[in-house]
Parts: structure tokens; sequence; C-alpha cells
């Protein structure tokens, strides 16, 4: 059993097993990403960044009852496996990883993180890939924080990993 923190942000990544690319195609991704924005939604995840990469996913959000966490987790991965025809949970993901952010600095080095991942991966190969990189919302950055300091924010984080 699992205990969750009320009223506190958590970066999750969840990881394919054997870190297989099972995410690599764009309509795989497109059904991640509705997964995603369905969660958020019904879960009440404000805010909300994210970026889908082909063997494992990131998010943070604020989470205002920690016990909704391993629900939310449940129907993201359980969706996920439903759409790739597996059995279980167990032949798809190898382990999620969950981390309370405590402060400011955190947070913004972690949303830095997270929205560039996909740089970090190699799925885009600079910053103006990432903008238009539809599995991340480096868009919603720039928007809530300029593209100067959107740009400040995934820059600094370039050696930082969770992972």
């Amino acid at each position: 059993m699992h205990l969750y923190l009320d009223n506190s942000y958590y970066f999750i990544t969840c990881k394919t097993k054997n870190g297989n690319n099972y995410f690599h195609s764009y309509n795989l991704k497109i059904f991640i990403l509705k997964t995603l924005y369905n969660a958020r939604v019904l879960y009440n995840l404000y805010p909300f960044y994210f970026s889908i990469l082909n063997n494992h996913y990131h998010f943070l959000t604020y989470i205002q009852k920690g016990k909704i966490l391993g629900k939310v987790l449940k129907q993201i991965n359980g969706n996920i496996s439903r759409k790739l025809s597996l059995k279980s949970n167990h032949s798809l993901w190898e382990k999620y990883y969950d981390q309370i952010i405590e402060t400011e600095e955190s947070f913004l080095k972690t949303v830095g993180y997270v929205t560039g991942n996909p740089l970090k991966h190699g799925l885009v190969k600079n910053l103006n890939d990432l903008q238009l990189y539809q599995f991340c919302n480096f868009k919603q950055l720039i928007e809530e924080y300029g593209k100067i300091g959107a740009i400040e924010l995934v820059s600094e984080v370039n050696n930082f990993n969770w992972e």
C-alpha cells in the first residue's frame, strides 16, 4: 500500500517494462494524450504538465486528496494497457516513480524537466521543434512564463534527472 499526502504537488513517471518503445506510434501517443486529459478533467488535476515519450510518460500536478493518485494511475495505465490489448498492467509497466515537490525551486525545475523531456530523449532537435511537439505542453509553458522564461526553465535542467 502506498500512502499519498493531501494538498501536494506530485511528479510522476511511468515506464514500460524493459524500456520497450510501445508508444512510438503517433496514434498511440494521441490516445495517451486524450487519456491524460480525461484524467486531468475527471480528477481536477491543475496545474498539469506532461510529456509523452516512446517508452514512458511524465506528469506534474497538484493533488488535493492524496488517495486519488492511485486511482488516477490505475485509470491512465489501465486504459493504455487495454489499448495495446495487453492482458495485464504487469506486462506493460515496469514501475512508476512518484516524487513530492515541496519547494518553488523544485517545482520550476520539474516543470522544465517534464516539458523539456522530448528534447532530452531526442524526439525533437531544438526548442522550436519542442514548441511544435504536441505530446508535451511546452506551448502552455510559453503562455505562462513567456518564451524566454519557458526556454530558461527547460534549458536550466539539461542535466536534471529524476529517472
